[in-house]
């Protein structure tokens, strides 16, 4: 208002501003609401410890997954992991020592994943790995060769006295009005854990 006629002594001058000013705050205030909000939503779908989605996080973007493929028709592979020997490492090296392996476990895991895929940690040491794959068993097998690989190289080269393993069950299914996302965790579940009993049998103890 410098160097106008605007009455700037007067009380609508002063009531202009003071509206103003509130506007600015107010949208100070939304802005900041907004960034909060943001910030719960992350926290409430992302794992704090491996930095990937959580079950909360998986959940809601599997099932969206889910229905599209039911929609569209495609295959649908879920994949659960369960890592080896997380009691043995927590046991003789500590719990730290423990989280270090799950996050370098989580770390390796989305390593695998390509793009569109749902990456999660599912509580405790299992994984969750969701896709739509039109090739089916195959792209099982890729999944399945890709994470041992990895796994492989990452204990030649790891200067710990434990090795990081883990057992995978794969379901690949069609989805349709018969089915649901927790019926396909479960089989992936269930083939996993026949997984891991073969490992325990190879390994002759029955540490999980």
């Amino acid at each position: 208002f410098t160097n106008t006629d605007f009455p700037t002594r007067t009380t609508v001058c002063h009531s202009l501003l003071m509206n103003i000013s509130h506007s600015f705050e107010s949208i100070r205030k939304l802005l900041n609401l907004n960034n909060t909000i943001r910030e719960l939503d992350r926290i409430y779908v992302v794992d704090q410890l491996c930095g990937i989605y959580n079950r909360n996080g998986f959940i809601r973007l599997a099932d969206k997954m889910f229905r599209h493929s039911m929609e569209q028709h495609d295959t649908l592979m879920i994949s659960f992991i369960d890592m080896d020997g997380l009691k043995y490492i927590n046991d003789n090296f500590g719990h730290e020592e423990g989280d270090f392996a799950l996050r370098k476990l989580a770390e390796i895991i989305d390593s695998c994943c390509y793009e569109g895929q749902i990456c999660a940690r599912f509580g405790g040491d299992e994984f969750v790995v969701a896709s739509v794959c039109p090739d089916g068993e195959k792209s099982a097998r890729k999944f399945k060769t890709t994470l041992k690989r990895k796994l492989s190289a990452y204990n030649e080269i790891s200067d710990k006295p434990y090795k990081i393993e883990a057992s995978i069950g794969v379901s690949i299914t069609k989805p349709d009005e018969n089915t649901n996302l927790d019926e396909l965790i479960e089989l992936a579940d269930s083939i996993m854990y026949r997984q891991k009993a073969n490992h325990r049998k190879l390994r002759g103890n029955s540490s999980r």
